[in-house]
């Protein structure tokens, strides 16, 4: 998403730093993934929002991944240069840190019921939609990649029914779209201002853990 990009800062002006904003899901993450790696890139990053599948997670917090799954298939993330990284954000002890085992989800869990319900049934701790196709590309490549999520929603936030439709594919707000969802349904007005005020939380944090990328080199 454009938000979600905009919180690298000046990490993108870097010369050896390359960022696509892929837009929303596995397809646009895992073309982005492609076309990175076939500019010679050796490592790749999920970086933007996710939502909580663990109850003790709360919106603004940095989740790290160490794994993540499709639902079918987990692939591994370990290497050294997630190690390095968690030493650095553990040393700069300015961020609220989970190392998590995240589910990218082919469609948004918009429905507390569905976030619920793979809370349960699953050993994940955050979702989103990108990471696993990002993953996959990286392992198939044989570079490493991070996932570096900061926590918007939590477990239990009451998602508008019509929230989706407010964004496109690139992740970029509709204006139009915004007010008639809102003049349908004024009652979801206080959901809206939470979830703003949780993406604030989550672009500080963003924006914050960004600027330790580029302090950890690729071993």
């Amino acid at each position: 998403m454009k938000s979600e990009a905009n919180c690298l800062g000046t990490l993108i002006k870097k010369k050896d730093v390359l960022h696509i904003v892929s837009g929303i899901g596995p397809t646009a993450a895992g073309r982005a993934a492609k076309e990175l790696c076939s500019k010679g890139c050796s490592g790749l990053i999920s970086f933007g929002y996710a939502g909580a599948l663990n109850s003790s997670y709360r919106s603004g917090v940095l989740a790290i991944g160490h794994s993540v799954s499709n639902g079918r298939k987990t692939i591994d993330i370990y290497s050294d240069w997630l190690t390095n990284f968690i030493n650095l954000v553990k040393y700069e002890n300015t961020l609220s840190m989970h190392m998590a085992a995240f589910l990218s989800s082919s469609a948004p869990l918009n429905d507390n019921l569905q976030k619920l319900s793979h809370a349960q049934n699953g050993s994940w701790d955050a979702v989103e939609m990108e990471s696993y196709a990002i993953a996959e590309v990286a392992d198939k490549n044989g570079i490493p990649v991070l996932v570096i999520r900061a926590i918007l929603d939590e477990l239990n936030t009451m998602i508008p029914e019509g929230a989706t439709n407010t964004i496109d594919a690139k992740g970029q707000l509709k204006t139009l779209a915004s007010f008639y969802e809102l003049v349908k349904k004024p009652s979801d007005l206080r959901k809206y201002l939470e979830l703003a005020a949780a993406r604030s939380k989550a672009d500080k944090t963003l924006s914050r853990v960004a600027a330790l990328i580029s302090r950890v080199n690729l071993p």
